[in-house]
């Protein structure tokens, strides 16, 4: 909704894991802007009766564009996102990008515990409650990552006052906590022009940390494009092969 992701489940249809998960952005002069509040979004489907979206989120101060396909990974429990920033006023050197996820594991806001780590060589942010963990991990890297409090110490808080994060926590724990991590934009993730940046983001779940980061890595490691063939085509069978209710 607004542009973003917001309850994602496993491992049943009826257990959120979190509330939302989007984008800030920063840049020159205290421009601050969070994607579900400060963008005019456009939503797109990938193929009728997919549940796979492409959201186009244009800046209301008409500084940039983030383009999202959203899909899950057929093969393991990974949610994909693969985001594209255009810059449209400056340069992309001007801006920096978060990405904002706040875990409610099992339905519940408290007793999160959440914390940055590395897996296999890949610096991920975790968090956990109960027997669900959750991993996530930006195909980019993190130029910057933290965790902390909603209201006392989040990477909200520190990017709208700074425009960065300020205080780099590496846990949180056992509270209403928030995971941010800042994109490094440049090098693989920046276009030709100069102007774009491309990066894919992967959530992975299991029923613990290692199996959650485990996950996020396989498929983060496939191409998405491969990915998003196969999800549009597994459903696209589903329905050549579901009748509806009889009437």
């Amino acid at each position: 909704s607004d542009g973003i992701v917001d309850e994602v489940y496993y491992p049943r249809v009826d257990q959120a894991n979190t509330r939302d998960f989007g984008l800030l952005v920063s840049g020159a002069g205290g421009f601050f802007s969070e994607e579900k509040r400060d963008t005019v979004s456009t939503v797109h489907l990938l193929g009728p009766g997919v549940p796979g979206y492409r959201l186009v989120n244009r800046c209301s101060a008409g500084r940039y564009e983030i383009e999202k396909t959203i899909i899950t990974d057929p093969e393991r429990p990974v949610l994909l996102q693969q985001i594209r920033l255009r810059i449209l006023t400056g340069a992309i050197a001007d801006y920096r990008l978060f990405v904002l996820l706040a875990p409610h594991i099992g339905n519940q806001g408290y007793g999160n515990d959440g914390w940055l780590d590395s897996y296999k060589g890949n610096p991920m942010l975790f968090a956990r409650r109960d027997d669900v963990s959750l991993a996530l991990v930006c195909s980019a890297g993190w130029e910057a990552a933290s965790c902390g409090y909603v209201g006392v110490n989040d990477g909200w808080r520190q990017v709208h006052a700074a425009g960065r994060l300020t205080a780099l926590h590496t846990e949180a724990r056992n509270g209403n906590v928030a995971l941010t991590g800042e994109v490094r934009l440049t090098g693989g993730a920046l276009a030709a022009d100069g102007s774009t940046a491309e990066f894919v983001v992967a959530l992975g779940f299991g029923a613990g940390p290692a199996e959650a980061a485990q996950r996020a890595r396989m498929t983060l490691e496939s191409r998405f494009d491969r990915i998003q063939v196969s999800y549009v085509r597994n459903w696209t069978r589903f329905h050549e092969h579901t009748r509806g209710p009889a009437t």
